[in-house]
């Protein structure tokens, strides 16, 4: 028959790994949620817009198997071109659902002066010829940021 001394000490022996085992997932979970932050932040991306702010959403449909190649271009090419410009706030690419040949690439900057100032600049002449070579199709619409 165990004594209920042995008990007792295999609940403590549970509690105290079940408490190590807590603590590693909560500092495993806040390690998560400051890396997807920082993610976000090496791209510039706020949590929110800045009101006052524009944004342009450029739509672009690659020509056909050429997504791939967007998405390398995108990472390698056009974020360390545009993160150079002064008032950019932040850039992202979406590929639609259900298509591979779909995508957007939205980008904000603090002024329509300024994001004109980095389609005129040297670093967007070099990155965006690249982009539409593989783009089919290409079409944009700007807008302001109220709120």
């Amino acid at each position: 028959m165990r004594s209920p001394f042995s008990f007792l000490a295999s609940v403590q022996t549970l509690l105290t790994s079940r408490r190590r085992s807590l603590k590693i997932l909560s500092f495993g979970t806040a390690g998560l949620l400051l890396a997807a932050g920082r993610s976000l932040r090496i791209l510039g991306e706020s949590a929110r817009p800045a009101t006052g702010s524009v944004q342009l959403h450029i739509f672009v449909e690659v020509k056909s198997g050429k997504g791939p190649e967007l998405e390398r271009l995108y990472h390698s090419t056009y974020v360390p071109a545009i993160k150079a410009q002064e008032g950019f706030i932040w850039s992202r690419l979406l590929r639609h659902y259900e298509s591979e040949s779909k995508y957007e690439i939205d980008i904000s900057f603090n002024s329509e002066k300024q994001r004109a100032a980095w389609a005129q600049s040297k670093q967007h002449q070099a990155a965006w010829p690249k982009i539409q070579n593989v783009g089919e199709k290409i079409t944009w619409q700007g807008f302001d940021v109220l709120a």
